[in-house]
């Protein structure tokens, strides 16, 4: 399973922002049933990219 391509843009530009400001990346997951992209930074900042590739901060 990939992500949408919308999806795959979102997640990047989440990962560099948050590694802008010296934030590192624990986790980038594609939840198999939801088929949203989950990403967890400095294991308390989190993000879930829709599959329209919104963005959704946690």
């Amino acid at each position: 399973m990939e992500p949408t391509p919308k999806q795959a843009i979102s997640a990047i530009r989440v990962c560099a922002q948050l590694t802008r400001v010296y934030k590192g990346i624990d986790l980038v997951r594609l939840d198999e049933r939801t088929k949203n992209v989950y990403i967890l930074a400095n294991n308390s900042i989190e993000a879930k990219v829709l599959l329209t590739g919104e963005i959704l901060w946690l």
